[in-house]
């Protein structure tokens, strides 16, 4: 079942360009190919793609222009590991047309090639059971990371989707909910906690809890490029 559906519905796309990326703020995503053909590139959490090269804490990541610069760098690369990689770690690939759904699950690294002059999909963005937990330590711990709702001002801010999810969820599904909080851990190997010495930190401020980010606000620089955006009326992110 669906529990909660990130930020925005079923965004209409005609995408000319790329994604590559991973889907957002630890959530599943599902993409409808209504006209054109797509060919997915996908690379399971844990592995990069040849020439991709994230920040540890996963924030920030350095990666060519655009995909034909990609396709003409690292090609031979990427065909090298879909060879030789052990099978839990090696990419895989698929075309969708017409009438075809694909899901993306959260943490993969995926990136999408127009194969036609005219591509129009439908995608949402979602979080289920079988994501909740990452997604709650998410929602509490990389709160500078969130994307996708600082520059829309109907929506709800960073530092408050936790305590709305969760609240949500204490009506709704409280038992998805329990078994979520009751994750102390990762379950996926894209995200890594923040080093210890913020946490010692926050302590000796005597600020207790996960959630530092929204205690931290207001007496430190942002460091995320997400939490910089906010300072940027122009920027505008959205995510495919």
């Amino acid at each position: 079942c669906v529990i909660w559906s990130l930020l925005c519905s079923q965004m209409l796309q005609q995408i000319m360009t790329v994604a590559r990326s991973r889907v957002p703020n630890c959530t599943h995503a599902w993409n409808a190919c209504i006209e054109g053909h797509k060919r997915w590139i996908f690379y399971p959490p844990g592995v990069n793609p040849p020439g991709i090269f994230p920040s540890e804490d996963g924030d920030e990541v350095a990666l060519p222009f655009s995909v034909g610069e990609w396709l003409m760098q690292y090609w031979e690369e990427h065909m090298k590991q879909y060879r030789s990689r052990p099978p839990h770690e090696r990419p895989m690939e698929c075309t969708v047309g017409p009438g075809d759904v694909i899901f993306v699950p959260h943490g993969w690294w995926h990136t999408v090639i127009n194969l036609d002059d005219r591509n129009i999909a439908i995608t949402h963005n979602y979080v289920s059971p079988s994501n909740l937990g990452n997604a709650l330590k998410f929602f509490s711990d990389k709160q500078d990371q969130i994307s996708g709702c600082r520059d829309r001002k109907e929506s709800v801010k960073p530092e408050h989707l936790y305590d709305e999810l969760v609240n949500a969820l204490k009506e709704k599904e409280p038992k998805h909910l329990e078994k979520a909080l009751a994750q102390k851990e990762w379950t996926c190997p894209t995200w890594k906690d923040e080093p210890a010495k913020t946490s010692e930190t926050i302590e000796c401020n005597g600020i207790s809890g996960k959630r530092k980010h929204e205690a931290i606000m207001d007496t430190a620089e942002p460091k995320s490029v997400m939490a910089k955006t906010e300072k940027v009326e122009s920027f505008s992110f959205s995510f495919l």
